[in-house]
C-alpha cells in the first residue's frame, strides 16, 4: 500500500451570515409552485454538465456494448479480461440527471446492450426509455442475466457476458484460484473487554430467553443477534427499537420485552419514541447501552459523551419524558444488574436501565 502523508489540518476562520430572503427560502404557496419549476430548470442545467462530464466515459466500439457504473465497472473489466474479449463500455459516473445524449450516442448502431449494475435496475429502466427513441430494435439485457438481490460478484458478470456471447467458460478453472486459499471462519464479535458483554450476560441470567422479546438497534450491540448472545428478535434502523417495543407491547401486552438502545441512538432518535411509550402507557424495559461514545462509526462525541464539555445527562432527559422506573448501573455489578432487570421487567409502566460503563477506547 502507498504511504499516506498527513498534512496540517487548517480550520477555516470564515464565518457564515444568513441573508434574509424569504423569496428564496420560504416555501409558502404560491411561491413553492415557482420553486418547483426552478428546480426542474436547475436539473436541466445540471444535465448539460453531465453530458460534458469526463466521469461519463465511452471506451471502444462494436455492436454489443455494456453500460455500467461504480464498482460494477471493475467487475466488467475483470470479466472481459477473464474471457479474453474486447467490448465497448459506457461507464456512467454521473447518475442524476443522466447524460441522455451521450447514452443515445452509445446506443446508436448497437444490436445488444448489457446493463451491469448492483441491485435495483435503475439504469436498465432509464436506458430502456432512451432506447425507444434512439434504437427501437435494440435488445437490452440486465436483470434477466444478473440478480437484483444479494452481492454482485465478478463471476456473475463473467457468466452473463459469456451467455450472451455464447462463449463457454470453465468455471472450475476460475474457482481453482480461490480454492487453495484458506480463510479462518470468524463471526462478528464484540471487542474483548467491551462492557456490552456484561449487559448481555446479565440479561441472559435474568430472564428466560424463550419468553422475552429482544429489540435491537444500530450500533455495536446489534451483535447481540450472533452467537454466543442470540438475543435479538428485531432490528430495523437507528432509534427504532423503542418505537417498535411500544407497538409490540400495545398489540401483545402480556409478552415481556427488552429493548436495547445506545446512548448516541437515544439522543439521535429514541426520545420521541420514549415519550410516546410513556404517554400511551406501554411497559417495555429499555436498556440504554451507555458506553459514552458513538463506538461503531468512529467514536464521535454525542450530547451525553463524558468528554463533551457541554454534556447532557441522559437521566435528566429520561425523567423529563415521564419515566419513573429509572436506574443507572455499572454492569460490572452483575448482581444489581440481574436483580434490576428482573424487577423492572414486571413493572406496569415503562422502565429504563442505564447500563453505564465506558467503551475501552474512550479513555485511551
Amino acid at each position: 500500500a502507498a504511504p499516506v502523508s498527513l498534512g496540517k489540518i487548517v480550520r477555516s476562520k470564515k464565518k457564515g451570515k444568513f441573508v434574509k430572503d424569504s423569496h428564496q427560502f420560504s416555501t409558502m404557496p404560491p411561491r413553492v409552485l415557482e420553486m418547483h419549476q426552478e428546480l426542474l430548470d436547475k436539473i436541466e442545467e445540471l444535465r448539460k454538465v453531465s453530458e460534458n462530464s469526463n466521469i461519463n466515459v465511452i471506451e471502444g466500439s462494436g455492436k454489443f456494448g455494456i453500460i455500467t457504473s461504480g464498482v460494477s465497472y471493475l467487475y466488467v473489466k475483470e470479466a472481459l479480461k477473464e474471457l479474453n474479449v474486447s467490448l465497448p463500455i459506457l461507464k456512467l459516473g454521473f447518475f442524476h440527471p443522466l447524460a441522455v445524449k451521450k447514452i443515445g450516442r452509445f446506443l446508436q448502431g448497437k444490436s445488444r446492450v448489457l446493463i451491469v449494475e448492483e441491485l435495483d435496475p435503475y439504469l436498465e429502466r432509464e436506458i430502456n426509455v432512451i432506447a425507444r427513441k434512439i434504437n427501437p430494435g435494440l435488445e437490452i439485457f440486465g436483470k434477466s442475466h444478473l440478480s437484483e438481490a444479494r452481492e454482485l460478484k465478478p463471476e456473475h458478470v463473467i457468466s452473463a457476458i459469456s451467455k450472451l456471447l455464447k462463449k463457454k467458460v470453465d468455471f472450475n478453472k476460475h474457482l481453482q484460484k480461490f480454492e487453495s486459499l484458506v480463510f479462518p471462519k470468524r463471526r462478528p464479535n464484540l471487542c474483548p473487554g467491551c462492557p456490552y458483554w456484561l449487559v448481555f450476560g446479565a440479561v441472559k441470567k435474568a430472564v428466560d430467553q424463550k419468553k422475552v422479546i429482544f429489540g435491537g438497534e444500530i450500533g455495536c450491540y446489534m451483535l447481540a443477534a450472533y452467537p454466543p448472545h442470540n438475543i435479538q428478535d428485531y432490528l430495523y434502523c437507528m432509534g427504532s427499537s423503542v418505537g417498535l417495543a411500544h407497538g409490540i407491547k400495545k398489540a401483545s401486552p402480556n409478552q415481556k420485552l427488552i429493548a436495547f438502545v445506545g446512548d448516541s441512538s437515544f439522543f439521535h432518535s429514541a426520545i420521541p419514541a420514549l415519550i410516546n411509550a410513556v404517554v400511551n402507557k406501554s411497559n417495555p424495559l429499555i436498556i440504554v447501552m451507555n458506553n459514552q461514545t458513538t463506538a461503531m462509526t468512529g467514536h464521535q462525541l454525542h450530547p451525553g459523551s463524558s468528554l463533551n464539555p457541554n454534556k447532557i445527562e441522559i437521566e435528566g432527559i429520561i425523567r423529563a419524558c415521564g419515566v419513573e422506573n429509572l436506574k443507572t448501573i455499572d454492569p460490572i455489578n452483575q448482581k444489581e444488574m440481574i436483580s434490576t432487570i428482573k424487577s423492572f421487567l414486571n413493572k406496569k409502566e415503562v422502565s429504563v436501565i442505564i447500563a453505564r460503563r465506558p467503551c475501552l477506547f474512550v479513555n485511551r
